[in-house]
């Protein structure tokens, strides 16, 4: 489940750049899927959920806020850390930080108001 959810994120990306090549979408998805397991520690020191990767994952496909990367895995490297952190945090958190955590509880709060049906992923409820 995780393996394609990384090759769907990779035909994604290179598919954006209009490049359709499966053997260079497979090593892509295979260079997020080693990437993503590396993190399964990380999840199992904080009692977890392990699929949370595949959320995660699933997650970032889902999102335009990416660039396009040829087979630069780097940006998945960082943007999949950040995420992770956020759902699992490895570190006790100041109020400065705190302050920040709540910026982000508003977006998913307002992210979760715009829910796509899944019927139809064309519209948004309000």
């Amino acid at each position: 489940m995780l393996h394609f959810a990384c090759f769907k994120l990779a035909r994604n990306r290179l598919w954006q750049m209009r490049l359709v090549d499966t053997a260079k979408i497979e090593r892509l998805a295979d260079s997020f899927y080693e990437i993503a397991i590396n993190h399964l520690e990380l999840i199992g020191n904080r009692n977890r959920d392990p699929n949370i990767l595949v959320r995660a994952v699933r997650y970032l496909e889902q999102i335009d806020a990416l660039p396009p990367t040829d087979d630069d895995a780097q940006w998945f490297q960082q943007t999949l850390s950040v995420l992770l952190e956020l759902a699992c945090p490895s570190v006790r958190h100041t109020e400065e930080s705190c302050e920040f955590l709540n910026d982000v509880e508003e977006g998913i709060a307002e992210g979760r108001s715009d829910l796509i049906e899944p019927e139809s992923y064309n519209t948004i409820r309000r």
